[in-house]
């Protein structure tokens, strides 16, 4: 993952605009919160937290969560949102995904949005093997995938061998995307167990562990 594209991303977002972001957003309870409910979870790591708005949904829905970002900017960003609506910031970082620094079967389970397809998947793989050694025996990690579209195609990029999309110019320049397709998803997972909870044109969403 180019952490100085995201460095790069984060520290333009004004407050103001995740403020504006958090109003219009669904807190709805969704496919993995409900999943997350049925598991009877308790403990959420949100990987690649970002602005702190899928964190902020989790607390809502009563989860104790912590999170981390390789960007240091999400994260202050994620702690800012985290207090202004009065939930605990403990436990939230800067980290990277392939070595997150919790200490291992930290969590219940592992949510990580539109993150792994940002990274080349030999590095994906790679952090599906760390979220699973964060999480406790029986606990599972959750990845949304998302499916190509127009503008992913059509902004300047590279597709190196693994299929992953290197982009070299315009508003995405040095960031990665790697499409996923079902075949793509058995690269992914590299032999482990997993299941489809929801395939849509959006992409997908896998859930890896024994509680899949």
């Amino acid at each position: 993952m180019d952490k100085t594209f995201w460095d790069r991303t984060w520290e333009t977002i004004a407050p103001e605009r995740v403020s504006s972001y958090t109003a219009g957003f669904d807190m709805a309870e969704d496919a993995m919160i409900a999943f997350l409910r049925k598991k009877k979870v308790k403990r959420v790591c949100d990987a690649g937290c970002g602005c702190g708005i899928y964190s902020l949904k989790l607390a809502r829905f009563g989860f104790a969560v912590s999170g981390f970002d390789i960007a240091e900017d999400a994260v202050l960003l994620t702690q800012k949102l985290l207090s202004e609506n009065g939930y605990s910031v403990q436990g939230f970082k800067q980290a990277n995904v392939l070595s997150t620094g919790y200490p291992s079967n930290s969590f219940d389970a592992v949510v990580a949005r539109d993150v792994i397809d940002h990274m080349p998947i030999q590095q994906g793989i790679d952090a599906v093997k760390e979220f699973l050694r964060i999480v406790r025996p029986g606990g599972c990690v959750l990845l949304t995938l998302d499916a190509a579209d127009s503008e992913y195609e059509l902004e300047p990029h590279e597709t190196n061998e693994d299929g992953d999309y290197l982009f070299i110019d315009g508003k995405w320049n040095g960031m990665v995307f790697h499409p996923y397709s079902d075949l793509e998803i058995q690269k992914l997972t590299d032999g482990m167990k997993y299941s489809i909870l929801l395939s849509d044109e959006n992409g997908f969403i896998v859930v890896l562990g024994a509680a899949a």
